[in-house]
């Protein structure tokens, strides 16, 4: 295999060819980019490193006359800048990766086992007023993923916790799609009752039943050309997705109380904090339908798993919350930020992002010390007591965090679970014995431990 590689750093080039040397390509550096065009189509490397911002040419607009030559490169992109719009933009324009400097020689070295094994990506980029920022490792993917979506008009299914920024995503796969200049439509699935479902989505006719005193457009009908996202599509009745499922197969969609079919282009974005495949198992969701939604699938990991975000995440904050408030000076201090770090956040980005609008919207432009952040997230939180109580309330309160439904089933059949195995243990699994501790009849404690999964024989 043959690499070129492009970047005005002698190191840089030097490296480089020494890593890909002893990965057995044949290699040739360039310092200047100015005929690098004109170089890759007269040498046809297999890949291509080239940096972002070379002295006399700018990476990206060679990259996109490279993405269109018939036998293109793989092209990776190197930079100096870590921003996440350069890394969209170079994976929209058909960048196989984008590596930052300084740069992990083991990084490259997979790179290019990878692309022997042959792959592909593509992404996107500018400035956005989105809610997100991220360095992490595992955003990196996502924004790698949210580029190749912006190239494609294929659905999108993105899973993750309440609070990580699902609409966020689905918003920022538009922004940088070829549909950023046409409507993007939000429903949230769950918020709907199930017998008016069908008329949000699809609109009515005058007269359709009771209170349709005029005629309404759909949300499909005004996400025509666009994007529409369906929030929470779990939530979904099974009649309805039977319906939806017709509609993503035709692409038409017909009125409540019509005869009348309109022809739609719509790009659709589903999201979920549930498991859908096992919704599947349980006959809960259409299997078809979720083979249709989730031809591309984005999953966003809690901000407890990618901690070294909350930096850049509170920075975004303070300034939205310093703007909104009119203040000129005011933020976090270093030892806050720390101090922020070491919470897990159960509502996620939407959590945080709460904390830092209250304490700088209390606190004004006064700096944000650690003597001003919440007890809970200093972990010193009084919860009126240190008995059994206060983990209870603990727990409930990090399952309202989590927008959790069912909290009063589920928190009592879990301290039911915990009582009865502790008396089984203590009798060795007598459950006539623990019939009177516990004060209820041994057929309820047979009836309890099939209901509640309870192992006897671990106990």
């Amino acid at each position: 295999m043959k690499a070129l590689v492009f970047d005005d750093e002698r190191t840089i080039r030097n490296v480089l060819k020494k890593v890909l040397m002893k990965e057995d390509l044949t290699v040739k550096t360039y310092e200047s980019g100015k005929d690098a065009v004109q170089i890759i189509q007269e040498e046809l490397p297999d890949i291509v490193f080239l940096d972002i911002s070379l002295g006399d040419a700018d990476g990206l607009e060679i990259l996109k006359q490279v993405i269109g030559f018939e036998n293109k490169p793989y092209v990776v992109m190197i930079s100096g800048h870590n921003e996440y719009n350069y890394l969209i933009e170079a994976m929209k324009l058909g960048a196989y990766d984008y590596i930052p400097k300084p740069f992990d020689i083991e990084r490259i070295r997979k790179v290019v086992n990878d692309i022997k094994k042959i792959a592909g990506a593509q992404t996107v980029s500018e400035t956005l007023d989105i809610d997100i920022v991220g360095k992490s490792p595992s955003m990196g993917e996502i924004f790698k993923m949210v580029g190749r979506a912006g190239a494609s008009d294929e659905p999108v299914l993105i899973t993750g916790e309440s609070g990580t920024g699902k609409e966020v995503i689905a918003k920022l796969i538009h922004r940088y799609s070829n549909r950023s200049d046409r409507p993007f439509i939000a429903i949230n699935c769950a918020a709907i009752p199930s017998g008016l479902i069908e008329s949000e989505l699809f609109g009515y006719e005058k007269g359709a039943f009771t209170g349709a005193d005029k005629p309404k457009k759909g949300k499909f009908l005004l996400a025509d050309g666009g994007t529409i996202f369906l929030d929470e599509i779990s939530e979904m009745s099974l009649e309805a997705q039977s319906k939806l499922l017709r509609v993503l197969q035709e692409m038409e969609v017909t009125p409540v109380g019509s005869s009348k079919t309109y022809s739609i282009d719509v790009r659709v974005i589903s999201a979920t904090n549930r498991d859908l495949i096992k919704l599947v198992a349980e006959g809960k969701f259409r299997e078809d339908l979720f083979y249709r939604l989730s031809v591309i699938e984005i999953h966003i990991p809690p901000l407890r798993e990618r901690k070294e975000d909350i930096p850049d995440l509170i920075e975004l904050f303070s300034k939205q919350a310093m703007k909104k408030y009119g203040l000129k000076r005011g933020g976090f201090t270093k030892e806050a930020v720390e101090v922020m770090m070491n919470y897990d956040y159960p509502g996620n980005v939407r959590e945080l992002k709460n904390i830092v609008n209250k304490l700088i919207a209390l606190h004004r432009e006064r700096p944000i010390t650690p003597d001003l952040i919440p007890p809970k997230i200093t972990g010193s939180e009084d919860f009126g007591g240190t008995d059994w109580r206060s983990g209870f309330v603990k727990e409930a309160r990090s399952l309202i965090l989590q927008n959790k439904k069912n909290i009063y089933v589920k928190m009592i059949e879990e301290a039911e679970k915990l009582v009865i195995q502790e008396v089984l243990k203590h009798t060795n699994g007598n459950i006539s014995e623990a019939a009177k501790y516990l004060g209820i009849h041994r057929n309820t404690i047979h009836r309890k431990i099939e209901d509640l999964n309870i192992s006897v024989n671990k106990l």
